[in-house]
């Protein structure tokens, strides 16, 4: 133990477990271990809490606790959890916290105890949610003598993730196991804007280039941090840029470029959705920035025109608008967000209100495109110098042109392109 401790750790700075059935061995690893081991493990006997927590509290180490005791692995979640619940009281009692407390609700093969199965998660689910510990579970067991194993495994791994394991056991050289793991990462919100699933699964062109090489100051930084999304260097960038450079110049030769690139690099495929939004917020905070300062010296908006957005009456879907509203504020567009299940007169009169040249329509639902063929029939009657501009799911550019829309965005970026081309800028 002594000799594989050291071994390890001369070359390897990941923590270690350390495992043995005799106490003596353990503590003698204990001891040379360099850092905060984690012990591996504690069960519901007294001899075991008692022999090994007290070796756990001397070294400072983290324990793996598995809900087992002299009557074997309980049947029920409800066994499992009281003697997760014995372990953790027991530890706090010897002084150790319960953010060092692991607990192993033990995966029992579906093959011979499928009744089992759900007994596990339920178990993991109040260990997660009423003790509040960190969970481990041995995801494999569960396929073993079975066809298929991946899919199992795959399959089990995902809705233990959702029931609140925080530590699965897994052969990481298996890449459906690995990206079942990322993908539920980013479908549960832990991989903020989708940043590590896109940088494995997304082509390498699309990673974060160096900043380019220029000799005026300032410049790099901005559109760097503009392309790449870093809304706090952004925003510093064009901070320092006001001092001597005009905003319009900022804004044509820095952020909208900025923002040009990233959106040819989207419909490339080069970059997804995520970044792209990024992008296009990193650039709308520097807008805000540029229009706080102008407003300081009654300096005349630097808005490009005004814009109404609205899903239309009877849908409730309006995610594609809301990322249309962003790119669009980025680029230097004042947008009218009605919402969501506008009426379509009420969009006519913000429209005919605000003097606007555009108005965008959003539907996801084959049920409202009744509503948006409406909006865009009084809008051509009651206004008809304005331009309509349609996209959603359930659209395509020959329906479009049947409804008598002026254009059809098939995604964000267009759309954006729709306003510049109506504007003129």
């Amino acid at each position: 133990m002594v000799t594989a401790v050291k071994a390890i750790q001369g070359i390897c700075d990941t923590p270690l477990q350390l495992d043995s059935t005799i106490p003596e061995v353990l503590e003698a690893g204990l001891r040379v271990y360099n850092g905060k081991p984690i012990v591996n493990s504690v069960n519901g006997e007294d001899e075991s809490l008692d022999t090994i927590l007290p070796l756990v509290k001397k070294y400072g180490a983290s324990v793996v606790g598995l809900t087992l005791d002299k009557g074997g692995i309980p049947k029920t979640a409800e066994g499992r959890f009281a003697i997760a619940k014995k372990i953790l009281d027991r530890a706090m009692s010897y002084g150790i916290p319960k953010e060092d407390v692991f607990i192993d609700c033990l995966t029992l093969t579906a093959s011979a105890e499928q009744d089992g199965v759900m007994e596990t998660l339920n178990a993991l689910h109040r260990v997660k949610t009423e003790l509040g510990l960190h969970t481990v579970l041995g995801v494999s067991n569960i396929s073993f003598g079975l066809p298929n194993r991946e899919l199992i495994t795959r399959t089990f791994l995902t809705m233990a993730l959702h029931s609140g394991l925080d530590l699965p056991i897994i052969n990481p050289n298996i890449a459906s196991i690995i990206g079942a793991v990322r993908a539920y990462r980013l479908l549960a919100g832990i991989d903020r804007d989708s940043a590590e699933f896109i940088s494995v699964y997304a082509n390498d062109e699309s990673a974060p280039k160096p900043a380019p090489a220029t000799a005026e100051k300032g410049s790099p930084d901005l559109v760097y941090s503009v392309e790449n999304g870093l809304k706090a260097d952004a925003v510093k960038a064009a901070e320092e840029l006001l001092y001597t450079v005009d905003a319009m110049e900022i804004i044509n030769n820095y952020l909208i470029p900025a923002l040009d690139a990233a959106g040819e690099k989207f419909e490339k495929g080069k970059i997804f959705l995520p970044q792209l939004i990024l992008t296009a917020g990193a650039a709308q905070a520097c807008f805000e920035v540029i229009k706080d300062r102008l407003s300081l010296t009654n300096t005349e908006t630097v808005s490009k025109g005004k814009v109404v957005l609205a899903t239309v009456k009877g849908d409730i879907h309006d995610i594609g608008k809301n990322i249309v509203k962003v790119l669009l504020d980025s680029y230097g567009f004042t947008v009218i967000d009605l919402g969501k299940d506008v009426d379509p007169q009420l969009i006519v009169d913000t429209a005919i209100e605000h003097k606007v040249k555009l108005v965008g329509l959003s539907a996801l639902m084959t049920t409202t495109l009744g509503s948006m063929a409406e909006t865009i029939r009084l809008l051509n009657e009651q206004y008809p110098e304005c331009k309509t501009v349609v996209g959603g799911a359930v659209l395509t550019a020959s329906y479009a042109e049947q409804i008598h829309a002026d254009f059809y965005a098939k995604d964000a970026k267009q759309s954006v392109d729709v306003a510049a081309k109506v504007y003129g800028k």
